[in-house]
């Protein structure tokens, strides 16, 4: 698959501007989403073809750019999407990547300003909505299995952003709740569709139906939040009981950025930056 060149005219002719979002009153914002891949390449090239722009930052993490996010793909095997020597792979590597489909991360919405044209860019990359779409909203499937819904949206001044994830819970109202407390998402009207507002990507919960599976070791392995204050925002998780799989030891001096990862209560793992905002 190719990128389309017409997207990329567009693209370019775009004002540059930061690629995350003005955060919240909590400090919070959509950040970087760490996507796991048996193919980097192919999966980049997913992105860049309905109009992600490849950036690099700090000389060592390779990301796809949405106005709105930022996206990581990771090799399945080991790595970061860092520039450099290849790391070392993982000793068993799981022998089947699982998509998004049956975890608590049901799908990446993106909005685009027309669909119609839209599809008939991407098609020229191979890439063909699932069957069962309308004129305003059709769904993809990445290479890995993650499923994208596109929503067309007259509105917008690019050709496409960020606009919500599709979370599958165990109780909407405890998530709602949860995600308000500790990322200050407010509860909005969005068309038809009732979200937690966090900046660049509202959260849709749903209520399963069913066992739902965790995120981590699966294509889309966790969402990315943007955090002014990452030590504060740290301390306030710490607080409330929730334990940090990789815990926040500052900014790295060669990056000028930090991070720290947990698991929420619904089966989703976070990666927390603070830094990323830099990224244009």
């Amino acid at each position: 698959m190719r990128p389309s060149f017409i997207s990329a005219l567009l693209l370019a002719a775009l004002p540059v501007f930061p690629q995350l979002p003005v955060p919240n009153k909590a400090g919070i914002s959509a950040g970087h989403d760490v996507l796991r891949s048996k193919d980097v390449e192919a999966a980049n090239k997913f992105w860049q073809a309905i109009g992600g722009v490849p950036a690099q930052f700090a000389g060592r993490l390779n990301l796809m750019k949405f106005p709105g996010l930022l996206i990581l793909e990771i090799n399945n095997a080991g790595g970061r999407g860092r520039g450099g020597a290849n790391p070392a792979p993982a000793p068993t590597p799981p022998p089947e990547l699982l998509g998004s489909e049956g975890s608590s991360l049901d799908f990446m919405g993106f909005s685009v300003k027309d669909l119609k044209g839209s599809l008939a860019h991407w098609a020229s990359a191979g890439i063909t909505p699932l069957p069962g779409g309308s004129g305003k909203q059709v769904y993809l499937m990445t290479p890995d299995k993650i499923k994208v819904r596109i929503t067309e949206d007259k509105s917008l001044n690019v050709p496409i952003q960020a606009d919500t994830i599709k979370m599958v819970v165990p109780n909407v109202s405890e998530a709602q709740a949860w995600y308000a407390k500790y990322f200050g998402a407010d509860m909005v009207k969005h068309g038809n569709e009732k979200v937690a507002n966090i900046p660049g990507s509202s959260i849709l919960f749903e209520q399963a139906k069913g066992p739902v599976a965790a995120t981590r070791g699966r294509a889309w392995d966790r969402i990315g939040l943007e955090v002014v204050d990452l030590a504060a925002q740290v301390k306030k998780l710490e607080d409330g009981g929730v334990k940090l799989d990789s815990p926040y030891n500052g900014k790295n001096a060669q990056m000028n950025a930090g991070f720290a990862v947990f698991q929420d209560p619904f089966g989703t793992l976070i990666e927390m930056s603070e830094g990323l905002s830099a990224v244009k």
